[in-house]
């Protein structure tokens, strides 16, 4: 699968180590690699008429920052080069380009007072992937001094001070416009707390070998990666072969989100859909939505009680929870689910709050489940703090999968799926336009068909996060904007999407 890993620093070091002392990768050749490929990015970007700082400190980091000096001068471009570290801090091979730097006829610059104001591009190569906890001095105050400035700051491979993986609460850090991420991107690119800082980011490949990659089973899914797993719809098929789903909910007060869901999943491919819902609603949502079907559910006072299992039988996926409503008497529905059908089953909203106290159940479960909490949801699940999951959804989230044998999408900016055995995939499509209350509603409908159709729990949620993300992309490019786009709009235009992966 065409997908590229998230490496942290410890698992960044490591692949490091092995391309230069296992594969034969010498680390100054990498290191040249490294600047060449930003430099060229630049010479893409940007003029020759901008004038550059280029802040070099030691490490990797700076040894970067030393190839990229002499690169863009060795073009003619204006470069200040200031080396923010004293001597003995430039060791191995960023001494070593530094000496081929000098080599080359050029001098390393002084920073004055000046320096912040007369250039319009700040290069930071000051720090790498290792900063732990607050700067200290002369970092503290460097950092300070680049995100006063007027000038567009680059940061190679991570904003100086930012923390490279999740867990960290306190940290000073620039804020970068761009960043040039070096091989494989690291888990704070997908925090809510650090992501911002990276700005526009791209990866640049440098040549560590993909055989010494550390297998931390964590990856970013591509639109390649939907197009290689999305599954070829045979002209032999019929109604009983795309899915048979039923969806639970949409209580006497939120008949929207059932309807937002079922037309979501009829729209996303699904055979057959049947709704599960207080009797008294199915006549506003059958005129409007003529392909759904309606199961008997018990109600009282248009409060969903319990389901007979017999509706169960024959479906290949169930999704329960979208305005269900958190009346106690509710919960037993959940319980049901949990203990009488074999389908592969979606937990959501409503239906997340009934688990809290059906953990027990829910780890006892055969069947494949899968949950797709957003952080506050998350937290109440973990009895946690809603601060604490935004600081470490990756490892919160996986420890939960692994106890309770679940697959578990945790809804966000970067939407981070996992696996009951750990694996991750981070799905990063959509925007802005997706914050508004029932696009939970209509993911849940893609969710439900894309489990009925892959063979692969997976690869169908990340195929679906996609296609929800991607098409709200796509509609505010051509249509909407993130203003005014609905989740309707995302459904009613799913076309998009798949004529650009089938």
């Amino acid at each position: 699968m065409t997908c590229v890993q998230v490496t942290g620093a410890k698992d960044m070091y490591e692949w490091d180590r092995k391309a230069i002392e296992e594969y034969g990768r010498e680390g100054h050749v990498l290191m040249e690699n490294a600047g060449r490929a930003i430099a060229e990015r630049i010479f893409r970007n940007f003029s020759a008429e901008e004038t550059f700082l280029l802040l070099i400190g030691g490490g990797n980091n700076g040894g970067d920052g030393f190839v990229l000096a002499r690169i863009l001068r060795d073009q003619g471009w204006r470069v200040s080069a200031v080396q923010v570290v004293p001597d003995e801090k430039i060791k191995g091979d960023a001494l070593y380009h530094k000496r081929v730097y000098e080599q080359s006829g050029y001098m390393l610059d002084s920073l004055t007072e000046g320096s912040w104001h007369s250039h319009t591009v700040i290069i930071d190569a000051m720090l790498g992937i290792g900063v732990e906890g607050l700067l200290r001095p002369p970092f503290d105050r460097l950092v300070e001094k680049v995100n006063d400035a007027p000038s567009t700051t680059i940061s190679v491979d991570i904003p100086s001070g930012l923390p490279a993986d999740e867990g960290t609460e306190d940290f000073q850090a620039v804020q970068a416009d761009i960043t040039y991420v070096i091989q494989a991107p690291k888990p704070s690119l997908y925090l809510d707390g650090t992501r911002a800082y990276y700005g526009n980011y791209s990866v640049v490949d440098i040549g560590l070998p993909p055989a010494a990659a550390p297998g931390n089973e964590r990856e970013v899914w591509s639109e390649q990666a939907v197009k290689e797993s999305y599954p070829v719809l045979p002209s032999s098929a019929h109604k009983g072969t795309r899915g048979k789903g039923l969806i639970i909910g949409g209580g006497q007060m939120m008949p929207g989100a059932l309807i937002m869901a079922a037309t979501a999943s009829i729209r996303a491919g699904a055979g057959l859909t049947t709704a599960a819902t207080v009797s008294s609603i199915v006549p506003s949502i059958a005129p409007s939505l003529p392909e759904l079907m309606f199961a008997e559910i018990t109600e009282t006072d248009g409060i969903l009680i319990d389901i007979d299992p017999a509706v169960l039988k024959g479906k290949d996926g169930v999704a329960v929870g979208v305005g269900m409503g958190r009346d106690p008497r509710s919960e037993k529905i959940v319980e049901t689910l949990l203990t009488n059908t074999e389908a592969r089953l979606l937990i959501d909203a409503d239906g997340l709050y009934h688990l809290q106290s059906l953990l027990p159940a829910l780890k006892a479960r055969e069947g494949e489940t899968v949950l797709t909490p957003h952080l506050g949801e998350m937290a109440r699940l973990l009895n946690r703090e809603i601060a604490e999951v935004k600081q470490n959804p990756f490892s919160l989230s996986r420890s939960f999968a692994r106890e309770y044998g679940v697959y578990l999408v945790l809804k966000g900016p970067a939407t981070i799926i996992t696996t009951p055995e750990g694996g991750q995939v981070v799905e990063t499509s959509g925007n802005e336009g997706l914050s508004k209350g029932g696009s939970g509603d209509v993911l849940t409908g893609i969710l439900l068909t894309m489990m009925m159709q892959h063979s692969s729990l997976k690869e169908a949620l990340s195929n679906g996060c996609f296609l929800h993300g991607r098409t709200a992309e796509l509609v505010t490019e051509r249509k909407r904007t993130v203003y005014d786009l609905l989740p309707t709009d995302v459904i009613d235009h799913l076309s998009l999407t798949f004529r650009s992966i089938t």
